[in-house]
């Protein structure tokens, strides 16, 4: 089921009447059913095996309570991993020891699997191994009761675009009795609307107009695909911060915190801070599951940097099993790692700069981190590395700095006034309150704005996806990995 659909909204009305009506002792299996209901038309076997891995996960965080070595760790790692292996990287690999072959003079004949990998495999993977590794740490005691276990992994909010809120943290919430709280209902129902125009309006405007370049940009050249990348960046945050939010808020209407995703990721002053914002639950799991395993920064300069690496090799793989999401993590891993090498020589040479000079230090800092960010994105969006080395070669051919030329870039892309207008005036809109909220979730934000400014700041996200939102539009751009 898409949520961004009339059907997941009507299922969402009744998921939220049976569970406000039912006794405290229904609720779980009520939320379980839900689940299962919002996953099913994904397939039947699909749903087994969500369920089966939720079973195989519980029962091994039991047998790790008992247990509790390294080679019963690894053990139910491998369990819980290797669906994702299979289903999502066996081809990949396939592929890369085909040209690895090819490269050696080896003869090898790829195997193929022609199955679809499983909708949200990725995340309930991950939360999976959160909870299994929390456990191995006694950072969380391994939950007894079966149905509660499963429906943190399988709830339907989070199952097939995150956020990544860990077991260890919604298991407390979906054993806690909670009766309804009209505050932070409707607090909830506000990020809803907020996520929605984000989703609906901005994200969807934009991508019949920048999606298309990146899967045949051969028709375009410097201006028309520089401002395509810089729509994209906008379109996929838009996007993800939109289902996130909505997910959320739809989340407090139920009683649940769901955990923060974004927080301004583009008005960050390094890649480091970006990533500190930008899919906060993604970030944080790869730093406590993978980054610290490595040895983080607690080993030397160069396996430091190595590990730092590494890291976003992972993010890339998991992103995608295709050479172009691998660049994209390479790129954002060697970001940090320039970024690592070059702090104290930039702290020194700001420390010695004037007063009038030190206060453009925020703007520039944000400006270059934000073109370093859509010049990553070139690598995420494209779907070959052909498409990729055009867009490369060609971001300024021809380029010529005149009013003309921007003109003539802009009808390139089909871009006409109107829609130049709407679009600039919903991008405005988002910054502002980006802006006015960047050390603070949006909830906290508006929760401290008067009641009629809370009235006409929705009031115009309703405005913006009834005049501009497309529902049933499609799943989020995230829904793929």
């Amino acid at each position: 089921m898409q949520i961004f659909s009339l059907l997941f909204f009507v299922f969402f009305a009744a998921v939220f009447a049976v569970y406000w009506c039912a006794p405290r002792s229904f609720r779980l299996p009520v939320l379980l059913l839900a689940s299962c209901a919002f996953y099913a038309p994904f397939g039947a076997g699909f749903l087994l095996l969500l369920l089966a891995m939720g079973m195989l996960a519980w029962g091994g965080a039991l047998l790790l309570e008992k247990r509790r070595t390294k080679p019963v760790l690894a053990a139910v790692l491998l369990v819980c991993l290797a669906p994702l292996l299979l289903f999502k990287y066996f081809n990949f690999f396939s592929d890369s020891l085909a040209a690895l072959s090819g490269i050696l003079h080896l003869s090898f004949s790829p195997l193929y699997l022609q199955w679809g990998a499983p909708a949200g495999i990725s995340y309930y993977t991950f939360l999976m191994v959160s909870y299994l590794v929390d456990v191995y740490r006694k950072k969380c005691a391994a939950e007894r009761n079966a149905l509660l276990c499963v429906t943190s992994f399988s709830l339907f909010l989070q199952i097939t675009a995150g956020p990544l809120t860990r077991p260890r943290d919604l298991l407390p919430q979906l054993n806690t009795p909670r009766s309804f709280d009209t505050k932070q209902a409707i607090g909830g129902a506000q990020l809803a609307a907020f996520g929605l125009f984000k989703k609906l309006a901005l994200a969807q405007t934009i991508s019949a107009f920048a999606e298309p370049v990146f899967y045949d940009p051969q028709k375009l050249h410097g201006m028309s695909i520089i401002l395509a990348v810089f729509l994209y960046a906008v379109q996929i945050y838009a996007d993800f911060s939109g289902y996130t939010d909505v997910a959320r808020g739809l989340g407090r209407m139920l009683g649940f915190e769901l955990c923060e995703n974004f927080r301004s990721p583009y008005f960050s002053q390094s890649i480091k801070e970006f990533w500190a914002r930008w899919h906060i639950s993604l970030s944080s799991w790869l730093k406590d599951y993978v980054y610290i395993p490595l040895g983080g920064s607690r080993v030397c300069k160069a396996r430091h940097l190595l590990n730092l690496f590494l890291t976003f090799v992972v993010s890339g793989l998991w992103h995608g099993a295709a050479v172009p999401m691998l660049l994209w993590g390479c790129v954002h891993g060697l970001y940090m790692m320039v970024g690592t090498l070059t702090r104290p020589v930039r702290e020194r040479i700001w420390g010695s700069a004037p007063g009038p000079l030190l206060r453009l230090r925020a703007p520039l800092a944000t400006l270059v981190t934000f073109l370093l960010v859509c010049f990553s994105w070139i690598f995420f969006a494209c779907s070959t590395t052909d498409n990729i080395i055009y867009i490369l070669t060609h971001l300024f051919y021809d380029f010529q700095p005149t009013v003309s030329y921007v003109k003539e870039s802009i009808v390139l892309l089909g871009l006409t006034p109107s829609a130049c207008v709407r679009i600039a005036a919903m991008v405005l809109a988002v910054a502002a309150v980006d802006w006015f909220k960047r050390q603070e979730d949006y909830a906290a934000w508006m929760a401290r704005q008067k009641s009629w400014v809370q009235v006409c700041i929705s009031y115009v996200w309703m405005a913006g996806i009834i005049l501009w939102g497309s529902l049933g539009a499609g799943s989020t751009m995230y829904f793929a990995f």
